[in-house]
């Protein structure tokens, strides 16, 4: 006759396998973190050119500003810890992604940083827009290839619940200051952040990781032709002062820069990484 094995007591029954991953704790995480970038030369020659750029700017516009630059470096310290907690997520997609012909995607992403800079610097308008068009023309042409395409598109539509803090702690500040009335502000900044940040992330930064290999000496030199981009548009703030210019686009958006990069490489989702941005500039 069959056995009854409803006859068995459980204690004699086979424990059903469970396998746990252990979770290495948020602070010896972030501690292992902080030595490999201190480790790295790419990132403390930035954290060195940083310091200067403060510096300059406190020369040129006076020490009176010492407190608005301590005070950004603050906000911006929250913001890049905000954008590494986002790796934690169990949904947190770290891996590059494959970037076929990463060279010529490069070239691109640097004929439109080029394009975009002759405009900012007011060199010439036409040749700007002729760079800027022509470069994101042979990007798309080159990454949109049957081979390519996919994945691009997978990036662009990847979980964004890694980064919910990260839009919260953008938003939530604006919102209890300027009411539900912001919202519409917020919403007409996305073109341009959301834009801004798939040329500096997909087209620029990700070739630049791919081609160098080296995820430090791409997202330093990717801030760096961010923050570059930035200086004249930094001239009005700074009373005309190309010094206080350069200085501002050091200690600020270059700082901006290199925290989207260490958002994306946390979790490639350069959209709500645009989002966010867009919500900071509004």
């Amino acid at each position: 006759m069959p056995r009854d094995t409803a006859a068995i007591p459980a204690m004699a029954r086979p424990a059903p396998l469970v396998v746990t991953v252990p979770r290495i704790r948020l602070d010896r995480e972030l501690a292992a973190d902080v030595r490999r970038a201190a480790a790295s030369r790419p990132i403390l020659a930035f954290l060195a050119l940083e310091l200067v750029g403060g510096l300059l700017f406190l020369w040129r516009r006076g020490p009176a500003m010492a407190s608005t630059v301590l005070l950004v470096w603050l906000g911006l310290s929250l913001l890049g810890f905000i954008c590494w907690w986002a790796g934690r997520h169990r949904a947190a997609h770290p891996e590059p992604d494959p970037v076929p012909r990463a060279r010529e995607r490069l070239l691109c992403a640097l004929v439109v940083a080029a394009g975009l800079a002759i405009g900012t610097y007011g060199i010439h308008m036409a040749l700007s827009g002729m760079l800027v068009l022509g470069g994101i023309g042979a990007w798309l042409v080159i990454a949109l290839r049957r081979d390519s395409a996919g994945q691009v598109l997978r990036s662009l539509v990847r979980d964004p619940r890694p980064f919910v803090p990260l839009l919260l702690l953008v938003a939530a500040p604006r919102l209890a200051l300027l009411g539900l009335g912001s919202l519409g502000q917020m919403l007409k900044g996305l073109p341009s952040g959301v834009g801004q940040q798939l040329m500096f992330l997909v087209m620029l930064y990700a070739a630049m990781e791919a081609v160098t290999r080296r995820r430090d000496v791409a997202a330093v030199a990717s801030a760096l032709v961010f923050a570059s981009i930035h200086v004249p548009m930094n001239l009005a703030a700074s009373d005309g002062d190309w010094a206080a210019a350069v200085g501002n686009a050091l200690f600020y958006q270059a700082t901006v820069g290199i925290i989207a990069c260490l958002a994306f490489v946390r979790h490639r989702a350069p959209l709500p990484i645009g989002v966010a941005h867009s919500l900071a500039i509004a």
